[in-house]
């Protein structure tokens, strides 16, 4: 994992267009017992294309500028979706970015 991208950091997904909910990185995040399930779905309410011309490559999670996880991802085969459970204290912020190969880096965060 290399450091973190230039990337564009989606604020309020409510608010957003189709194109930039299309590229978020959107985190979910569940309990699961003294950790956490952190989960990101690219598309979640505007699906992304999954094809060979257009597509998510991968999909990273930061805690700061730290990196903690890296999912690779093929067009057609995988989705982009993604999860890691992790073992963070509450109040730390989990950044998801994740690479489209037409549109590039996005960004999104949640808090534990």
């Amino acid at each position: 994992m290399a450091d973190v991208p230039a990337f564009t950091m989606v604020k309020d997904f409510a608010t957003a267009d189709d194109f930039t909910k299309k590229h978020t990185p959107y985190i979910t995040l569940e309990p699961v017992g003294s950790s956490t399930l952190a989960k990101v779905e690219v598309g979640h309410e505007v699906p992304h294309p999954n094809g060979p011309d257009h597509y998510i490559t991968m999909i990273e999670f930061f805690v700061g500028m730290t990196p903690i996880a890296r999912f690779d991802l093929s067009p057609e085969v995988t989705s982009p979706s993604v999860g890691a459970v992790v073992s963070l204290p509450v109040g730390t912020v989990l950044r998801a970015i994740e690479h489209c190969n037409l549109h590039g880096w996005w960004g999104y965060e949640g808090t534990l």
